[in-house]
């Protein structure tokens, strides 16, 4: 008998390790909520917090968000000069990197890679980016040789992406949904999505956290966040979760 198609959710959240309340946020959403995987920023203060909880949750999977805007490299910025400013900061936008050399993002995305396993002790369950930077074909190329060399899985974040990755051999979701985010991070448009979610694996993207001084230092993106934190532990959104028959999932089960 052939096995019934499942709706299988990945409900990621973006900016691990960034600061305490982001990693206070996440793992929230994760123990009471919707919430099945993260993704680490390893470059960030908070990122050896981040590691030591999750060595007490092991439910959730954790990628690497590989960071090449809005922050500064691990390497030495006179070894990636073509990824940094004269201050040695990454461009504030993936736009920044249209000059970034190819050796200088592989190194810097390497040395980002090696730091999450000294951090954790393991492998990340899967690979994305910040701001979506490997929408670019020099930063997707860096993912796709190391996803390709330790057997991880990529984010689908668009078509372009998913058919470089499936031609390589990638693993990565059927479908990628970013639209719960600013204005679309409400209750009315989670339950719509997950209504409307269709047989395979899916990705949804989030960014949880409960606001502290740090991210409104660092970001521009704040109250928002604790407000979609709300909606990923919203009774209704659970309970939506068993009614439409979705299997939540992570990354490290693909």
């Amino acid at each position: 008998m052939k096995a019934k198609a499942e709706k299988r959710l990945i409900v990621n959240a973006d900016d691990l390790g960034r600061t305490p309340g982001i990693n206070a946020g996440i793992f929230e959403a994760h123990s009471q909520g919707l919430v099945t995987s993260a993704t680490l920023m390893v470059g960030f203060f908070a990122a050896e917090e981040a590691a030591e909880v999750w060595s007490r949750s092991p439910g959730i999977g954790i990628g690497l968000h590989v960071g090449l805007t809005g922050g500064r490299p691990l390497l030495p910025p006179e070894r990636v000069p073509s990824l940094v400013d004269w201050e040695g900061r990454f461009p504030a936008k993936p736009e920044g990197l249209a000059g970034a050399h190819r050796d200088e993002v592989m190194a810097e995305v390497e040395a980002q890679f090696e730091r999450f396993r000294v951090l954790t002790g393991r492998l990340p369950t899967h690979l994305d980016s910040h701001h979506h930077s490997h929408r670019l074909p020099v930063v997707c190329d860096a993912l796709v040789s190391i996803a390709g060399r330790y057997g991880l899985p990529v984010r689908n974040t668009s078509a372009e992406v998913g058919q470089q990755l499936r031609r390589e051999g990638i693993a990565t979701t059927d479908i990628f949904i970013e639209e719960f985010f600013g204005n679309g991070a409400r209750l009315e448009v989670l339950l719509r999505i997950l209504g409307g979610l269709g047989t395979g694996v899916t990705e949804l993207m989030c960014h949880p956290a409960r606001v502290d001084e740090a991210l409104r230092l660092d970001s521009s993106y704040v109250d928002e966040r604790e407000q979609e934190l709300a909606v990923l532990t919203h009774p209704e959104a659970i309970r939506a979760i068993r009614e439409e028959g979705i299997v939540l999932t992570h990354f490290g089960e693909l």
